[in-house]
């Protein structure tokens, strides 16, 4: 079905608000997949899915999970949250109250999993401590909450935090809304440094037989038996870890620290999620290190809201089956272009050499539409933005226009000024400063390699298992195209995943940053440097070569450009009654260039 222009679109939002999404909810058993495209509307319909389930009932707990602050912030009830319903905003540490030594020193805490001795002898020792909610956010302070807005960098972090909310909560009926889910764009592979292993053992043997003496030996006696233990034996379900308290924590961690400083690292919960881990990751590295993966758990019923993922790499990383019902949609706003140029000049090896003729394509590109009123959106890997701002200002000064390129730190007041472009780099997400934007640019392109997609495909494997992979660049126009690298590897479901997972890492990110401009529902022109397919439909215009677009676009090269000027300067000197060995010598070319232009 496509969806097409404002009136659909306004249709489609009403016929689907909170509650249908309940209904579509309950009817799918629980677990959902929402993939409609960025500017479609899913942020407000997350924030009508809440509304309407809290007025139901149909849940007692929301949990919704963002991929930044921006986004949480931006929340109808974070902002106006309403009196009668219970809202827990899960905050960061408050870092901007905080001195530069405290944040150094938490830093180093966080680093080495020693929150419980961070919030001993730092928080513990603050003056603002008892008007610092940051440290009583969790645990019974969650009791009867209702909806709890957080980051999926809790989620990364630790793959059973959605059960600790639900159990602090004392949630029956609870319900997970994660919108773009980033987290499974993650490895889920994890590590036991060898070296702190052995040290975590060496503060336990020192700690004596106080308190905490009998736990102490056991956890002594595990971690000997792991310092030992060969793949084999680690890929046993027998490895059990018992729980701590909070105050076995502290007493390690300030030992530990007390004898080895920063260089100390608690391991306790890296071991209690080796034991919960999937049998088949875990092994012993060529180092020592202990190596395994764990996906994050959800157990709930789940909905997630994303524009760019594909469904069976995001059920093969959840390890979940999910709905999803709007699959065959289509959403385009008929004004919209999209233009892509499939070559390999804007790979990251290619890009600096390639520079001169892309930038002045773009920039002559920019030019037009500056001319015509039209506003362009800049995007670029990262590592190239400030070259590339650099180079563009000058490139159109060069052709009239005092522009600024600003590539960090926007603003929105920025965003009104004419004289201002913005240059964002590829991986922004959840920002609307730039949807005024009529057009959006990618000046180079953004690829990955085997590497980052086996960290998303087979970082649940042991390297025993692993099929090595291979990223081909061929068609015309090109395509990347990733699959087994040996032939007899071809009818495992590895090799069946890992295109969608390379379109996950590649095209999906692509996406993300042109949609910063609404294309689907507004009119505008997209201009991709990918060497590959949209996933919902046929581009406008693709072109195998700068050249190509070039030629379409009515811009000319830049030996196109410095002929002309030539030919300009040549009747200039003739018109001024100058001989030909006369203007040759004046414009400092030879005889024989003169000659050709002449008569031009």
């Amino acid at each position: 079905m496509l969806i097409s222009g404002p009136e659909k679109l306004n249709a489609f939002r009403e016929e689907w608000d909170g509650e249908a999404i309940l209904d579509l909810l309950k009817r799918e058993d629980g677990r959902l997949s929402i993939d409609w495209p960025v500017g479609v509307g899913k942020s407000y319909n997350i924030d009508s899915v809440i509304e309407a389930t809290v007025e139901s009932g149909r849940y007692d707990l929301v949990i919704a999970l963002f991929p930044t602050r921006r986004i949480i912030d931006e929340r109808r009830w974070v902002q106006n949250p309403p009196d009668n319903a219970q809202i827990v905003n899960l905050k960061p540490r408050p870092s901007e109250r905080c001195s530069s030594d405290f944040n150094r020193r938490w830093w180093k805490f966080e680093k080495n999993a020693m929150g419980v001795l961070g919030r001993s002898v730092l928080c513990g020792r603050c003056p603002s401590r008892f008007r610092c909610s940051w440290q009583v956010q969790y645990g019974k302070s969650l009791k009867g909450a209702q909806i709890i807005f957080g980051a999926q960098a809790h989620l990364e972090r630790s793959p059973y935090f959605i059960d600790r909310l639900i159990q602090w909560s004392e949630s029956e009926r609870p319900l997970v809304i994660v919108d773009e889910a980033n987290f499974i764009m993650k490895t889920f592979q994890r590590c036991i440094e060898i070296k702190k292993l052995k040290m975590f053992v060496d503060v336990l043997s020192k700690m004596g037989s106080g308190r905490w003496g009998g736990f102490h030996e056991e956890w002594t006696f595990i971690c000997d038996l792991l310092l030992k233990a060969p793949t084999n034996d680690l890929r046993s379900s027998d490895w059990r870890i018992p729980w701590f308290q909070s105050g076995w924590a502290l007493a390690v961690q300030s030992k530990g620290y007390d004898m080895y400083g920063d260089a100390f690292y608690f391991p306790a919960f890296d071991l209690m999620h080796f034991c919960r881990s999937m049998l088949e990751s875990r092994e012993r590295a060529a180092n020592g290190n202990i190596l395994f993966a764990i996906a994050p758990a959800i157990t709930a019923d789940l909905l997630i809201y994303s524009g760019t993922s594909y469904q069976q790499f995001s059920e093969y990383r959840l390890g979940k089956d999910l709905s999803t019902p709007f699959k065959d949609y289509r959403f385009q706003h008929p004004e919209t272009v999209w233009y892509n140029i499939a070559s390999r000049l804007g790979m990251k090896q290619n890009f600096i050499n390639n520079s001169t003729q892309l930038l002045d394509f773009f920039a002559a590109l920019i030019v037009k539409r500056l001319q015509e009123g039209r506003r362009p959106l800049l995007i670029a890997k990262k590592a190239f933005c400030a070259f590339i701002a650099q180079e563009m200002e000058g490139r159109l000064g060069n052709m009239g226009f005092d522009v600024q390129i600003v590539y960090e730190d926007w603003l929105a007041d920025q965003m009104n000024d004419q004289k201002v472009l913005p240059l964002i780099n590829y991986g922004m997400i959840g920002t609307n400063l730039f949807q005024e934007f009529d057009c959006a640019y990618c000046l180079t392109s953004y690829y990955v390699n085997e590497e980052a997609v086996n960290g998303i495909l087979q970082d649940v494997l042991g390297s025993d298992m692993g099929i090595p992979l291979k990223i081909s660049c061929e068609g015309r126009p090109l395509r990347r195209q990733v699959g087994a690298l040996h032939p007899k590897d071809r009818d495992y479901d590895v090799h069946g995943l890992s295109q969608y997972a390379l379109d996950h890492l590649e095209m999906g990110v692509v996406l993300q940053a042109v949609g910063r401009v609404r294309p689907y529902t507004k009119p505008r022109e997209i201009v991709i440097f990918q060497c590959a397919s949209h996933p919902d439909f046929p581009y406008t215009k693709e072109f195998i070569s700068i050249g190509e677009a070039r030629e379409f676009f009515g811009i000319n090269g830049r030996r196109t450009v410095k002929k002309a000027d030539l030919i300009v300067r040549v009747q200039d000197a003739k018109s001024k009654g100058m001989r030909q060995k006369e203007a040759a010598e004046y414009l400092g070319v030879s005889l024989r260039t003169i000659q050709r232009y002449w008569n031009s």
